[in-house]
């Protein structure tokens, strides 16, 4: 399966070995919408010219990475690979060894918390 994008553990984006990195393609796929096809891939679809279109995605780990966490009032705020901020449902939170993992996208999808992000977690929950 050559014809796939790839996500890595930081959460960039790869198509052939090419990481993606002009703005106007990443606002693209956060704008799409995905299903899950097995454990390990999932489906992004499109419309172009009237027409479906389609290209399965692959992580390393998960199809979201946590990048930031910000605290907004009383709210812990996730900063995803897709530039989207959405709250911590902290119920979703769970650690695979030293790595902390929330649910995120309505509870639908695993996001994995990169280094940083893990450390933030850490800082906010203790309040420093």
């Amino acid at each position: 399966m050559d014809d796939h994008i790839k996500v890595d553990l930081e959460g960039n984006l790869y198509y052939q070995g090419e990481k993606f990195t002009h703005d106007k393609i990443i606002e693209f796929f956060k704008k799409l919408d995905f299903e899950r096809v097995d454990d390990k891939t999932y489906q992004l679809k499109w419309q172009n010219n009237n027409t479906s279109q389609k290209i399965n995605i692959v992580p390393e780990d998960t199809l979201f990475v946590v990048k930031d966490v910000v605290k907004d009032s009383n709210e812990i705020k996730l900063v995803l690979n897709d530039e989207t901020m959405e709250k911590l449902d902290t119920n979703t939170l769970d650690f695979q060894g030293n790595i902390p993992y929330a649910l995120v996208k309505r509870g639908r999808i695993k996001a994995r918390f990169n280094r940083h992000a893990a450390f933030k977690l850490g800082e906010v929950i203790l309040g420093s």
